[in-house]
């Protein structure tokens, strides 16, 4: 088994990238509510010590098919692609219910409406949707307020984040500038979220 060790410098910018990032998780709490068959999500969230309740009808919440945790299968399991559309319908103060599915175990209801067994998957206009992307786009044109849509020069920005942290991971000669490709993605991401995110000041 190989060993490798990761410099000062691009552990001191990840450190940087995680409180730049986590400032968000300390101002939001999260309250869920089970009932038998969805986990029904509402927000509360909490800045400069204001409390403010988005409220949204629950009446037609979205439906979404998500992966359940392999160790915690009640759990939301580790899927960017969900992780993505329930960001969405957060930031869009969107009441959503979560349908866990054993990705190693997929149930007949499930390939039913996900035929390809992949998730996310979503219910938007009385259909079943596939492919985070159309999830994420339908729902920015159904609820446009407030704006998620990123301009086309900056739609690429962190992209190439995870790829060039794996061609570091596997790196077997230092000066071949893989560490410097690292560094350079990752300064302008976080200079992205410095010039275009406002975060909360933590309680």
């Amino acid at each position: 088994m190989s060993t490798v060790t990761i410099s000062p410098t691009a552990l001191a910018l990840s450190s940087t990238l995680k409180t730049s990032v986590g400032c968000f998780s300390r101002n939001l709490s999260f309250f869920t509510v089970y009932n038998s068959n969805y986990l029904m999500t509402t927000r509360i969230r909490t800045s400069i010590g204001v409390f403010a309740m988005y409220t949204t009808s629950v009446s037609d919440p979205v439906e979404v098919c998500v992966k359940a945790s392999i160790t915690y299968p009640d759990k939301l399991g580790d899927c960017p692609f969900t992780q993505k559309v329930l960001l969405t319908l957060e930031e869009k103060h969107l009441p959503y219910g979560m349908k866990l599915v054993d990705l190693a175990n997929k149930p007949e209801w499930f390939l039913e409406i996900s035929p390809e067994g992949k998730v996310p998957v979503a219910k938007l206009h009385e259909k079943w949707i596939a492919d985070s992307d159309v999830i994420t786009k339908l729902l920015e044109e159904k609820y446009p307020d407030p704006s998620l849509e990123v301009p086309p020069e900056k739609a690429s920005v962190g992209s190439k984040i995870f790829s060039t942290f794996i061609g570091f991971l596997k790196i077997k000669d230092p000066s071949d500038g893989t560490e410097q490709t690292l560094l350079t993605e990752l300064t302008m991401f976080i200079d992205y979220i410095k010039e275009n995110v406002r975060v909360a000041i933590p309680l």
